[in-house]
């Protein structure tokens, strides 16, 4: 048996998403980013010493 040929040559998954859950999801991830990149941003412009703040 061959069963090469009964295949197709592209599958397609569909999905159904929520955009607008994702959107809220994007956006609160960026947010969160956002916030990380001006608390370094301070820690960088207060702390000119050589040690890394963790």
């Amino acid at each position: 048996m061959n069963d090469k040929q009964q295949r197709p040559d592209k599958a397609y998954i569909w999905v159904n998403i929520d955009f607008n859950k994702v959107k809220h999801r994007i956006d609160a991830v960026t947010y969160q980013i956002e916030r990380v990149i001006q608390k370094h941003q301070l820690s960088n412009k207060t702390g000119k010493s050589g040690k890394r703040n963790n």
